[in-house]
């Protein structure tokens, strides 16, 4: 923990640990992580947080994870990241957040998660976003999205399926990013097909497609939600 100074990592004896909370935290002047045994680890929450030096990671075992909060929060340094085992896993809030670096994110299991409020906040440079299980996502989408300025693609089907969203489930989500018309109508017709009521959602700023380029399945959905109390936030 602020071990700053740290610039590499032995490859020790880790396979008992279960609770690897904070361990590397703002350790900035790491480039690179050994594949230590994690098999046992259930708590991940800023493990790797701050630690920006970092441009790669390794396919560590992280099947009985169950808590990523803030996992690798500002690992700015990060350009791609492994497809790890996080099908335990519950929560993700705030774990990739300004990773700027990102230029792209594998299809991770996140069909346990109950929380990934935040989880992708900032990451500037992700383009696009793949289609993931959010079936048991209960605590909001809320800012999940946020200034990722470069975001243009996003699937269609996403939030068919996901449980019951607060009245801010989606507030701010896609805020401040670069989604075209196609991936508007995506989340759009998404949010309608689900059919839940009252929600915010903000799909506006940054480089979001206007309003008037959207898709008439876009707007038909828009209306739709609209009608269902939603408040979309969007840009003209």
């Amino acid at each position: 923990f602020q071990c700053s100074g740290l610039t590499s990592f032995p490859l020790i004896d880790t396979s008992s640990g279960t609770d690897f909370n904070s361990c590397w935290r703002e350790c900035s002047g790491l480039t690179e992580f050994p594949l230590i045994d994690t098999s046992s680890g259930t708590n991940f929450g800023y493990a790797w947080g701050y630690c920006s030096g970092l441009t790669s990671f390794p396919l560590i075992d992280t099947s009985s994870g169950t808590t990523f909060s803030r996992s690798w929060t500002n690992c700015s340094g990060l350009t791609s990241f492994p497809l790890i085992d996080t099908s335990s896993a519950l929560d993700f809030a705030h774990t990739w957040s300004a990773c700027s670096g990102l230029t792209s994110f594998p299809a991770l299991d996140f069909s346990s998660a109950t929380n990934v409020g935040q989880a992708w906040n900032g990451c500037s440079d992700l383009v696009e976003f793949p289609f993931v299980d959010f079936s048991n996502v209960i605590y909001s989408f809320r800012r999940t999205w946020y200034f990722c300025r470069d975001l243009t693609t996003f699937p269609a089907n996403m939030f068919d399926n996901i449980g019951s969203m607060p009245s801010t489930g989606f507030q701010d989500a896609f805020r401040s990013c670069a989604l075209t018309a196609q991936s508007i109508e995506n989340i759009l017709t998404s949010l309608d097909t689900n059919g839940q009521q009252n929600i915010e959602l903000g799909i506006n700023s940054g480089l979001n497609a206007g309003k008037t380029t959207w898709t008439t399945a876009a707007n038909t959905a828009y209306t739709n939600l609209i009608n269902k109390g939603w408040t979309i936030f969007y840009n003209p």
